[in-house]
């Protein structure tokens, strides 16, 4: 009788938006290890809301929950070679992960951790979701740093949960949404400052310091200007989470630490080692449909590599997704539950049949669907 060959090793280093699934779709095909330095997934659509309504949304999902077979371990990436990750294990110490196969999906992180959860344990976000929460709903006057997507979202969602708090929205841009869809600036700005935000643009937040809150119940900015002001939600800062990627490999690595990535997604000169979502230098938009095809072009190469010999597959390159061509024209940008803008391949929409796509939930409820759990 043959002898059934052990499955290849795979280590996924990151378990956001893109590493979950990566890990999940191919538990059955690889011995998979997640490292992680959360014990969970935290849906980061869902962030604007927990800020204001904690209890809104089933956003956090422990990965023993759906990763069944899958070993997880907290902890952090500081190094990688060809065949092997070293990990900084969250209860101290080092060790070594050997893999045929890896993928970096350590995506980024803010300036303010609430804006994308960083707390070791689910525990540990949800109370500082809660003192976050307590601040806001106290606050007369909240001030929102990034006039983004993240900024933008943040800002409606305060209207809709807590329209007695005077919100304050400064970036330093002409205009905000810079990096959407041509309409979707006017259309946010018409429709924030008609429900009372206060824009504050071309101008930045000089005190507190980034990731702070203020001292005395004032925020400064760099021409002098002072908004009288309880709590300072940071919806900017972002910065890719590769340092790793840039000890062991520089050359690999661009200047803003996005990882050089080959026609496959896979890293420049390491055949073995992937690359997906925020990660990747690619020209594209650093959102969740960009990151779910990430997701399903290296679940494809991987199957295909994880059933046969290595050099007897030829994989498919992966097509870019430029802004505004194809699916990159694909943008949700909530204003609230009930508003939004949405931008299709056959249009920009203020429709509200479209903001419902995201805004109803956030999109909570359809990645708990693709990973086997009840959606509500």
């Amino acid at each position: 009788m043959a002898k059934i060959p052990a499955p290849k090793s795979l280590v996924v280093l990151g378990g956001g938006i893109a590493g979950h699934a990566i890990a999940y779709r191919l538990k059955h095909l690889f011995a998979v290890t997640l490292v992680d330095p959360k014990t969970y997934l935290e849906v980061p659509m869902a962030a604007p809301r927990l800020l204001v309504d904690p209890d809104a949304l089933q956003a956090r999902i422990p990965y023993a929950h759906f990763l069944d077979g899958v070993t997880v371990v907290q902890g952090r990436a500081t190094g990688l070679t060809d065949g092997s990750v070293a990990i900084a294990p969250a209860q101290g110490g080092t060790a070594t992960l050997p893999f045929d196969f890896a993928v970096i999906a350590t995506g980024s992180r803010y300036a303010d951790p609430l804006i994308k959860a960083a707390a070791p344990t689910e525990a540990e976000r949800a109370a500082e979701i809660a003192v976050a929460h307590a601040r806001h709903a106290r606050a007369r006057t909240v001030v929102i740093v990034g006039g983004g997507a993240v900024g933008v979202e943040t800002a409606g969602e305060f209207l809709d949960a807590l329209p007695e708090v005077k919100v304050v929205l400064v970036d330093p841009g002409p205009a905000l949404l810079p990096q959407a869809p041509s309409r979707f600036s006017g259309w946010a700005t018409q429709f924030l400052t008609k429900r009372g935000v206060e824009l504050i643009l071309g101008d930045r937040v000089a005190s507190p310091g980034l990731g702070e809150q203020p001292v005395g119940g004032v925020v400064t900015t760099a021409s002098g200007r002072t908004i009288p002001a309880d709590a300072v939600v940071w919806a900017t800062g972002v910065k890719v989470a590769t340092e790793f990627v840039s000890a062991s490999w520089p050359d690999s690595v661009e200047p803003d630490g996005r990882v050089r990535t080959d026609p496959f997604l896979r890293v420049e000169g390491h055949p073995s080692v992937f690359v997906v979502g925020d990660a990747t230098n690619l020209p594209e938009s650093r959102m969740a449909v960009i990151a779910g095809l990430h997701v399903k072009a290296v679940v494809a190469s991987l199957t295909a590599l994880g059933a046969k010999r290595p050099e007897r597959v030829r994989l498919k390159p992966y097509k870019v997704q430029r802004p505004g061509e194809g699916t990159g024209k694909l943008m949700l940008v909530t204003l609230g539950r009930r508003a939004g803008l949405s931008s299709l391949p056959f249009g920009q929409f203020r429709a509200r049949v479209f903001a419902k796509i995201k805004g109803e939930d956030m999109l909570v409820g359809r990645v708990r669907k693709d990973i086997g759990l009840d959606p509500a």
